[in-house]
C-alpha cells in the first residue's frame, strides 16, 4: 500500500517537471532569437579597423543585420 501512496504523491512532481521541461523548450527558441539580436547589433556598433581584425567589412555587417530574425 506504501508503493501505491508514495507513486499517487510523485505525481505533481512528475507533471511540475514536464512542465518545466515544456516552458524551457517554448523559451528556448525566444532567447536564441534574442541573443542573434543583441549580437548583430553589437557587430553594426563596431568600426570598420575592429571589423577589419575580425576578418568582416562593413557589408558582411549589413547582410547580417539584413537576415531574418529565425536565421
Amino acid at each position: 500500500m506504501q508503493d501505491i501512496t508514495t507513486h499517487r504523491r510523485d505525481r505533481p512532481a512528475a507533471w511540475r517537471n514536464a512542465l518545466g521541461r515544456l516552458a524551457v523548450a517554448a523559451l528556448a527558441p525566444v532567447l536564441r532569437i534574442e541573443e542573434r539580436r543583441r549580437q548583430r547589433l553589437h557587430l553594426s556598433e563596431l568600426d570598420d579597423h575592429l571589423l577589419a581584425d575580425v576578418g568582416l567589412t562593413r557589408e558582411d555587417v549589413r547582410r547580417e543585420c539584413a537576415s531574418p530574425f529565425w536565421r
